[in-house]
């Protein structure tokens, strides 16, 4: 073969292996479910070593206009991690708000911890008229893991972020013209009218992916274990001191909570509330239990938010008044 001949050969090589690479890359990300984005949402989750998150990214760089302006609107705004997130997404919190006829905006973050948190309120200068922190374990000043690259290499985490922005323009076109060959991969999106997040249906059976799906067959039941983090206490409270003094809204309106799960820190909710004089919310509901040791079941989900707003709505009522 002469040199001509293989260099050919090469390049036919080299366009078809990176065709596989680009098609392999493609169904990658086509496994994950796309149920959500007839429900006015974008895709912020899925379980793909291809796609991965595009929540928090979205929200630090503001690609989707519907963040800034939910945030902005918002007379109750939520700031914390996935396990009051997703407590409150999946326990009709949304419903409820809406039905009450208050405008709310939740910004819980897969990893998010308070010093993402005071980045995002400097960002974007909310001002709501309650504010709902999950206690545990929020208040660091760190960065969560997930939120860490978009500070330390913004320009290569926003390079990912335009490319799945591209991808799910075409995900949702595809998949709304072609499910069938669209997969049922573990995903959530994240709603454009207040942020809450949208996930498959648990008692959908595919015959693969989903299995991350917050669903009620494995239950872990909730407990209390010893508590290794009492020593960290002071220095959660000098951080949740640090963010709240940016928050230009009475004490008695900044709420602090405590979604229960397998953990040691069911005590660092009333720890802070009395040390900051905050509104302390953390109902008393028996029989609770985790698909994952972290976060809520749905059913419990359920019943845990039902009585959460039930003890909020009297806070909602004193600080933003009966709303039309």
């Amino acid at each position: 073969m002469s040199f001509r001949g293989y260099v050919s050969l090469l390049l036919v090589a080299f366009v078809g292996l990176s065709a596989v690479n680009q098609l392999y890359w493609r169904a990658e990300r086509l496994s994950c479910w796309s149920g959500g984005y007839a429900q006015n949402a974008w895709l912020a989750y899925c379980n793909s070593d291809k796609y991965g998150v595009y929540d928090a990214d979205a929200v630090w760089f503001g690609t989707e206009p519907d963040i800034a302006t939910g945030i902005d609107k918002a007379q109750v705004l939520t700031l914390s991690d996935s396990r009051l997130q997703n407590a409150l997404s999946i326990g009709g919190a949304s419903e409820w708000f809406s039905n009450h006829h208050f405008r709310a905006y939740f910004l819980g973050l897969p990893t998010e911890e308070s010093g993402f948190g005071e980045l995002l309120w400097d960002k974007y200068k909310p001002h709501p008229r309650v504010v709902i922190f999950d206690a545990s374990p929020y208040f660091t000043g760190a960065l969560g893991g997930l939120e860490t690259p978009l500070i330390e290499d913004p320009k290569a985490s926003f390079e990912q972020l335009a490319d799945l922005k591209r991808f799910q323009d075409f995900h949702q076109t595809f998949c709304g013209k072609i499910p069938a060959v669209c997969g049922q991969n573990f995903a959530y999106f994240k709603s454009r009218d207040d942020g809450h997040w949208i996930f498959p249906d648990p008692d959908a059976q595919p015959l693969w992916g989903r299995r991350s799906v917050p669903n009620n067959r494995s239950v872990f039941p909730t407990e209390s274990v010893p508590n290794e983090f009492l020593p960290l206490y002071p220095e959660y409270l000098k951080e949740a001191r640090n963010l709240i003094s940016k928050i230009d809204v009475p004490r008695a309106c900044i709420v602090i909570t405590h979604v229960p799960s397998d953990d040691a820190l069911g005590s660092l909710a009333p720890y802070l509330s009395r040390s900051l004089g905050v509104t302390l919310i953390e109902p008393k509901v028996p029989s609770l239990a985790t698909f994952d040791r972290a976060h809520l079941t749905p059913a419990s989900s359920r019943q845990w938010t039902e009585a959460f707003l039930q003890e909020l709505e009297p806070v909602l009522q004193s600080c933003i008044g009966a709303a039309a």
